[in-house]
């Protein structure tokens, strides 16, 4: 299970990167958080939804929105 400090890995990375859109491959995520992510992050794009509620969503935080793209 990847604890909520992993994933501010990745806002923290976010806000440095500055970007207005920032292109990343699930496994560039998961190296910034420094842990595989979760099956459900491959199967459900609900995962990767802008709900503040979801403990991942720290993307929200450093002013993204999340949309996967599986087959890429």
């Amino acid at each position: 299970m990847v604890a909520r400090e992993q994933y501010e890995r990745l806002a923290r990375h976010l806000r440095q990167d500055g970007r207005e859109h920032v292109d990343m491959t699930f496994a560039q995520v998961a190296r910034v958080i420094g842990a595989e992510l979760p099956p459900s992050a491959y199967k459900h794009s609900a995962w990767w939804a802008s709900d503040p509620k979801h403990t991942q969503a720290v993307w929200l935080d450093a002013g993204y929105t999340a949309r996967p793209d599986p087959a890429a």
